[in-house]
């Protein structure tokens, strides 16, 4: 076997074992995501809005990319090389989806910086209402920015690819998504409105430290290393797994014109199938994340998990139980409050 064998062998293995696994786990942390976002102490959570959001749209994009990937460039069965909608369809979803759980990422570390600002103008912003609103708008955005997608897309037969045949769009695509959308935008404004939550938590801490009990402080303090710990790790996956992405759409966008052998197509080939695998980590790894940096999140999600393995009439009777309990309480809570007042019987005399 010839070194460009080898090679392509390699990246045919990588994208069939490494992608598979990716899948998996993917699959199993979107659902997971969107079934603990779905919990009702986080639905009046602006911030789980977001995050619902972006899993939901993470799930597509693997359903879309991931797995078509897998298909294509591990087992051969590639249709967007024989069907033209299929080509366009299933690159626009995948455009809007991408763009759309990258933007929820963002939007969620924008939600908990105006949650922690002081001004009411700004924490006006931090609500479910408005937060439902921005997610709408984001999907329409990004579903009109992309329609040049199902106009230029198409089979390329001579490359045996799926690509834009026109120049401009092509242009667009490495230097305003591939550059910006994917590399420096989300990593850039997740670390930056990150530092700002960070700073007026600091802040607000300082100024309740005094008056504020030591089982308080403790509890607060908890709260602040949970954040910090979910923020960083998302921007270092973020850098991570967006940047060397970008470097290699550049780079093959920069050398398409060079005539390359056919070692050096083999060994960029293999270099593009790890740098698009890590880039997955941004759409697979959010719950992992979340699981890892909060005691919070770790106790709801073994909480949805033990609901979904149990019985219908147990969770039924379960939520009866709980209601007759609230029932009793507050029935007790109303005689207290309406005792009757008894009058003193005057003796008389006469």
């Amino acid at each position: 076997m010839t070194s460009i064998e080898i090679l392509n062998t390699i990246s045919q293995q990588l994208n069939i074992y490494i992608g598979i696994i990716l899948f998996i786990i993917g699959i199993i942390g979107c659902l997971w995501n969107i079934l603990i976002f779905r919990h009702h102490s986080l639905r009046l959570s602006s911030c789980c809005i977001y995050m619902s959001i972006g899993s939901f749209a993470s799930l597509i994009q693997i359903l879309f990319d991931l797995l078509i990937r897998i298909l294509a460039e591990g087992f051969q069965l590639d249709w967007t090389l024989t069907n033209i909608a299929w080509c366009k369809i299933r690159t626009y979803v995948s455009l809007c989806a991408s763009l759309t759980a990258l933007s929820c990422f963002v939007l969620t570390s924008m939600d908990r910086f105006f949650s922690s600002c002081r001004q009411i103008k700004w924490r006006y912003l931090n609500s479910v209402y408005i937060a439902k609103e921005i997610c709408l708008l984001t999907i329409i955005l990004w579903m009109l920015i992309a329609i040049p997608t199902l106009i230029y897309i198409k089979p390329i037969q001579t490359k045996r690819i799926c690509t834009s045949s026109s120049l401009i769009w092509s242009q667009i695509l490495t230097y305003f998504f591939d550059l910006f959308c994917y590399g420096i935008f989300p990593w850039f404004f997740m670390s930056l409105f990150g530092l700002l939550t960070l700073n007026n938590l600091h802040k607000i801490h300082q100024r309740r430290i005094n008056p504020l009990p030591f089982t308080v402080l403790t509890r607060m303090a908890r709260i602040d290393n949970q954040l910090t710990s979910m923020l960083f790790l998302q921007i270092i996956i973020s850098i991570i797994s967006s940047i060397p992405y970008c470097i290699q759409n550049i780079y093959n966008n920069l050398t398409e014109t060079i005539i390359k052998t056919k070692y050096r197509q083999a060994q960029e080939n293999l270099f593009l199938q790890i740098v698009i695998l890590i880039f997955y980590f941004n759409y697979v790894s959010t719950f992992y994340v979340n699981y890892l940096s909060s005691s919070i999140f770790r106790h709801l999600s073994k909480k949805v998990l033990r609901n979904l393995f149990k019985k219908k009439e147990n969770v039924s009777r379960e939520i009866t139980v709980i209601n007759h309990q609230r029932h009793d309480k507050q029935s007790k809570r109303n005689k207290l409050k309406i005792s009757p007042i008894h009058t003193p019987y005057i003796i008389s005399n006469v």
